[in-house]
C-alpha cells in the first residue's frame, strides 16, 4: 500500500526551517524568507586548471603533456580561458549571466591533507583554529525550529564518525542525510530512506510527513546519483519553500571519490565525466526550479577542501593544490568573473601551487549577509568582506 499523502500546509510545518530569535552576538536580523542555499560538495578537491582552462597558456600544455584539454575543444569565454567541454550544459546559464565564476578561492592555511582541510571547509576554521560547529550551524542555529528539519543532505556528507554532519556539525540544527537520493525519488518517504541524522534530526523524523510529492515539472533529470539528488532537491524546494539548505556531494559513480574529481591518476578517464554529471545535474536543477518558480529564490555554490596542483604527476593525474575556482549560480547572481584565475606555475614536488587570493570565508559571509540577510560579523574569528555576487 502506498504511503498516505498529507496536506501542503502540514508538509511545510514539518520541513520548513522557520527563522526565530538570534543567539550568537551580532546575529539579530531575521533571515530573508524562502531563500534556499544548495551546497554542492566537489568531494576530493576539483582541478581548477582543467575546469576553467587557460587554453592559450604554453606553460599549461608544457606541465600537463597528457591531460591538458585540447585548445579546440575548450568552450572559449575570454581570450585566455574557457570551460572544459563537459560543462556545455551550463553555457545557457552563463550566457544568461546567472553564473559567477569565483577564481583563486580557497584557504591560505590549507594543509593539502583531506581530513584537516575538509574540517576547514566544513567549519571555516583553519590553521590553529578549530570548531565543533559547522559554519552553517553557527549561521542558522538560532533560527532552527523545534518541529522541522533545517538541512537535508544527499550522498556523502562528512568523513568523520563522530558528528558526521559536515557544515552542519554541532547540535544546533536538525539535519538528515539521505545517502542514496534515488531512494527518496522512488519511495517519496524521507523517514524511510535516511542514512544518518544528528540528535535533532532523529528526534524530528518521527514527525516527518508520510509522503513527499514529486514536483509537477517537465524537466528531464539525469539518472545518475547526482541527477537524482537534483530531482529530489526540486521536490523539496516545491514542497518546503522555507527549507534553508540542501547539501549534495558529487562523488564517483562507484562511490569512490578518485573516480570523480579527486584525480590522482588517469584524470582524463574520470574528470570529464564528473564535470559532465555536475553540469547536466545543475542545468536540470535550474530548469526544474524555474518551472516551480523558485529559481530566483535559490543560490547554488560549489565548494571543496582544496584545488589541484598545476603540474601533471607521473600517473597522468594531479596532486592536491590550494587555489581553485568555484561556481555560484542562481537567478539573482551577478554573472561573470570574480577574482583572478590561479596562475600556471611549474613546481616540484608536484603538489601544491599558487596561494588563494580570495578567502572562502568571504563567500560564506556573502551567503549569510547578502542571501540570508544575517549579520555575519561574528560568523568567523574575524570579519570577512562579502563578495559582490548578488543582485537585489
Amino acid at each position: 500500500m502506498s504511503a498516505p499523502s498529507i496536506s501542503r500546509r502540514r508538509l511545510l510545518q514539518v520541513l520548513a526551517a522557520v527563522p526565530v530569535a538570534a543567539s550568537l552576538p551580532g546575529f539579530g536580523a531575521q533571515p530573508a524568507s524562502n531563500r534556499l542555499l544548495v551546497l554542492v560538495y566537489l568531494y576530493g578537491g576539483n582541478d581548477a586548471y582543467n575546469t576553467w582552462v587557460p587554453y592559450t597558456n604554453a606553460l599549461y600544455r608544457e606541465v600537463r603533456p597528457n591531460i591538458a584539454i585540447a585548445r579546440d575543444a575548450v568552450l572559449k569565454v575570454t581570450d585566455t580561458h574557457g570551460f572544459h567541454p563537459s560543462l556545455a550544459a551550463l553555457m545557457p546559464a552563463w550566457d544568461a549571466k546567472e553564473i559567477a565564476l569565483v577564481q583563486g578561492i580557497g584557504y591560505r592555511e590549507g594543509t593539502q591533507q583531506h581530513f584537516r582541510d575538509s574540517d576547514t571547509a566544513f567549519t571555516g576554521c583553519a590553521g590553529e583554529e578549530y570548531s565543533t560547529q559547522g559554519w552553517v550551524t553557527r549561521a542558522l542555529a538560532a533560527k532552527s525550529h523545534p518541529d522541522c528539519e533545517d538541512a537535508v543532505a544527499f550522498d556523502l556528507l562528512d568523513q568523520r564518525q563522530a558528528d558526521p554532519m559536515g557544515p552542519f556539525r554541532g547540535e544546533g540544527l536538525g539535519v538528515v542525510q539521505v545517502y542514496y537520493p534515488t531512494a527518496l525519488t522512488a519511495s517519496r518517504t524521507l523517514a524511510g530512506c535516511v542514512t544518518d541524522a544528528n540528535a535533532r534530526g532523529r528526534a524530528r523524523l518521527a514527525r516527518m510527513p508520510a509522503s513527499i510529492p514529486a514536483a509537477p515539472v517537465k524537466t528531464a533529470f539525469p539518472t545518475d546519483p547526482f541527477g537524482a539528488a537534483m530531482r529530489a532537491a526540486v521536490d523539496l524546494a516545491a514542497a518546503a519553500p522555507e527549507l534553508p539548505v540542501i547539501h549534495v556531494a558529487l562523488n564517483g559513480l562507484d562511490e569512490d571519490k578518485h573516480h570523480s574529481v579527486d584525480c590522482h591518476w588517469n584524470q582524463l578517464e574520470y574528470h570529464g565525466d564528473a564535470l559532465k554529471r555536475l553540469a547536466d545535474g545543475l542545468a536540470a536543477l535550474r530548469s526544474g526550479l524555474k518551472e516551480i518558480g523558485r529559481w530566483d529564490e535559490t543560490l547554488v555554490a560549489t565548494y571543496d577542501e582544496f584545488g589541484r596542483a598545476p603540474v601533471e604527476n607521473e600517473d597522468k593525474g594531479t596532486h592536491h593544490g590550494l587555489a581553485t575556482t568555484h561556481f555560484v549560480i542562481g537567478g539573482r547572481v551577478k554573472g561573470g568573473l570574480v577574482g583572478e584565475a590561479p596562475p600556471v606555475v611549474k613546481i616540484f614536488p608536484k603538489i601544491g601551487g599558487p596561494m588563494p587570493t580570495i578567502d572562502t570565508r568571504r563567500l560564506w559571509t556573502t551567503v549569510a549577509e547578502r542571501w540570508w540577510n544575517l549579520d555575519a560579523s561574528n560568523l568567523f574569528s574575524k570579519r570577512y568582506a562579502p563578495l559582490e555576487l548578488l543582485r537585489a
